[in-house]
């Protein structure tokens, strides 16, 4: 089974530096910015994830709406009730809690995850293995453009007696230049 995290979204910005400055300017460009990290990870990770955000005092209108997928959701809690208590029900409820990894840096909810089984994290670890995995990733992929840049040689492409006789070929036409 893979992994499942579940990250309290509000406390992730509001705890990381870079996502933290951006929000003094603009909230919903770091609340995108997260979302759309975090999806990339699930994506070339192989991870699930959700995202859980407080929902009280939000205005829907403002929200821009977000299409979860197989391997991200993103939920806002009812507005009676915090991230945190949404995210602790999910951790209680779950039957393999050993696969669950919460991602908060308060204090109560990962001892009450961690004494229920979960896996927890900080906020800055979490989002610099995202960093580390990305980066690995670009650098596959980087990898694979540049060995698969070059021009492929015919000799590449035949087996032993063809490339023998290739070379023999290749011999003859030099010694008669």
């Amino acid at each position: 089974m893979r992994s499942l995290y579940y990250i309290d979204g509000y406390n992730v910005i509001h705890h990381c530096t870079r996502l933290k400055t951006l929000a003094r300017d603009d909230f919903e460009a770091a609340r995108e910015t997260l979302i759309d990290r975090v999806a990339r990870y699930c994506t070339e990770a192989g991870k699930r994830a959700k995202i859980i955000f407080d929902g009280r005092g939000r205005r829907p209108d403002l929200v821009s709406p977000f299409l979860s997928g197989p391997d991200l959701e993103v939920i806002y809690s009812p507005a009676h009730q915090t991230a945190d208590a949404l995210i602790e029900r999910e951790v209680y409820e779950a039957q393999d809690r050993s696969e669950i990894v919460v991602v908060s840096s308060d204090r109560g909810i990962r001892d009450l995850c961690g004494g229920l089984g979960a896996l927890t994290m900080r906020p800055e670890h979490f989002l610099s293995t995202i960093d580390e995995n990305l980066q690995q990733g670009r650098s596959a992929l980087e990898l694979k453009r540049h060995t698969t840049s070059r021009p492929a040689r015919i000799e590449e492409h035949l087996d032993e007696t063809a490339r023998q006789r290739l070379q023999a070929l290749r011999r003859d036409l030099e010694e008669k230049k």
